[in-house]
């Protein structure tokens, strides 16, 4: 486990320089190491005492689960955290993570440029399906997959996925409330009340190949995932037979039991091309 530091020595060592973004769970900064003078992110979370928590036994106490499965995980497609530290009195967290100028929020690559030709698509979602499938096999659930939380770097077309604060251990249970972003949400949770991982990060998926094509989410509110029956009533051009159309339909089926398994999609033709 990373040693987790005290605050002043973040302050001695990193100066702030400008707010990178802004989540539920903390907001993220530029930062500029002052002796090697490196650039790197910094994850701020202030007043933390959220219900997002797991008991560390090696350290017997509590700590933010996004700490305790980010620094886990090492992946090439997963952004590195690299150093802890706190203030215990204010109980402010402060995760020091790699920096590339090179990486773009992938939201933001898609507005400026409308939409994503197929073959950049289907490069983005192949790596986004392999870095999903590798978290299940370290038991994690990202729980909050989309195009904001995903970044791009449109030189060398890697992906890097950011943000832990909604994960949680892979359940074997169905969820009964959800965690996330409100329209990825899938759509059995307004049917049943509960949803399942796997089925649920494959609808996120769909949501993500859709925001890339078309150049915005299928959903504007809850109320259209809970309306939502078949792709083509999304866009009517939906209904022409086409190897990433029909990618879209396997992840967005509304009926979970027939959506495409996660151990499917990385064989999908689309992602072969």
């Amino acid at each position: 486990m990373k040693r987790i530091q005290r605050a002043p020595e973040f302050h001695r060592k990193y100066k702030l320089i400008q707010q990178l973004g802004e989540g539920g769970y903390g907001a993220v900064y530029l930062c500029r190491n002052l002796i090697s003078n490196q650039h790197r992110a910094v994850k701020i979370m202030d007043n933390w005492n959220n219900s997002n928590k797991t008991h560390c036994p090696t350290r017997m106490e509590y700590l933010p689960n996004e700490l305790l499965i980010w620094e886990s995980l090492s992946h090439p497609n997963i952004i590195n955290l690299l150093e802890v530290y706190r203030d215990s009195e204010k109980g402010t967290w402060y995760l020091v993570m790699e920096y590339d100028p090179g990486f773009e929020d992938l939201f933001n690559h898609v507005d400026k440029n409308i939409s994503l030709s197929s073959r950049d698509s289907a490069n983005i979602i192949r790596q986004l399906v392999k870095v999903v499938y590798y978290l299940t096999l370290q038991n994690v659930d990202h729980r909050d997959l989309k195009d904001e939380n995903i970044l791009y770097n449109p030189v060398t077309k890697q992906i890097k996925l950011i943000d832990f604060g909604a994960s949680a251990k892979l359940s074997p249970q169905a969820y009964n409330y959800f965690r996330g972003t409100d329209v990825y949400i899938p759509p059995e949770y307004f049917l049943t009340g509960t949803y399942r991982p796997f089925q649920a990060s494959v609808w996120a998926i769909g949501c993500v190949s859709y925001v890339l094509l078309a150049g915005d989410c299928p959903f504007q509110h809850r109320d259209d995932v809970r309306a939502f029956s078949k792709v083509e009533l999304l866009n009517p051009s939906y209904s022409e037979r086409t190897l990433r159309l029909n990618f879209i339909r396997s992840c967005l089926n509304p009926n979970p039991e027939d959506r495409i398994l996660l151990s499917d999609l990385i064989r999908h033709p689309w992602l072969r091309v």
